[in-house]
């Protein structure tokens, strides 16, 4: 097992709080670890079904980290951080991990399309979940399946770019608030998150994560 240093504390901190509500919604989750430069970048499959998706946590490293590409449980991954959150040490990684894991989208290239509202986002995600909620009462589980697929499908925001309209889905936005990727308060929130392209996958840059949605 290898151990990697943190930039500073704040950076640990900021990746044992994504991997605790990503355990929350999956305690079997799984996350990919790419260490390249001075950079760490977490990325997992959230469980919210449907086109993919996925979400990104990065973190500084001390310069000079040799390089690292591992996918671990995240359960595992986060009791290899360390009480004062400056290391992290790294577990086995997972035999035949999860598909999503080895389809990744490009660290560059990406095209700015334009600013998605904070405060939207976390509107549309409330708005979806009070849907589910008020609609899912005396349903099967083929039937709570469909309609979450059908509410989480939903356009939240449609940019043109230069190969066309891009349309951000609510499962996206959700994905976005229930890992706390918004940040505090969203809903009154007067911060913007960017959205860019490249290929299909889109990239919204949340104040405090990334999701990644594949069309």
């Amino acid at each position: 097992m290898t151990a990697v240093e943190f930039g500073s504390g704040r950076d640990g901190a900021a990746l044992g709080a994504y991997l605790q509500r990503l355990l929350h919604f999956d305690k079997s989750a799984a996350v990919r670890v790419v260490g390249v430069g001075h950079a760490l970048a977490a990325y997992a499959g959230p469980p919210f079904g449907g086109q993919p998706v996925l979400a990104l946590r990065l973190a500084a490293l001390k310069p000079d980290t040799p390089p690292f590409d591992v996918t671990v449980a995240a359960g595992a991954l986060l009791e290899g951080l360390a009480e004062d959150d400056q290391t992290l040490t790294l577990p086995r990684p997972l035999t035949g991990g999860p598909s999503w894991a080895g389809l990744l989208p490009p660290r560059t290239g990406w095209t700015r399309l334009g600013l998605v509202s904070v405060r939207a986002l976390a509107q549309a995600a409330n708005e979806g979940n009070s849907d589910f909620r008020f609609r899912a009462l005396g349903l099967d589980r083929s039937g709570l399946d469909a309609l979450g697929e059908e509410i989480w499908s939903r356009a939240v925001q449609s940019v043109d770019g230069a190969d066309g309209a891009s349309t951000l889905t609510l499962r996206t936005a959700h994905a976005a608030h229930a890992l706390g990727f918004l940040g505090p308060g969203p809903e009154a929130s007067e911060e913007f998150a960017p959205l860019a392209r490249i290929g299909r996958w889109l990239r919204l840059d949340a104040p405090y994560g990334t999701v990644l949605q594949r069309d």
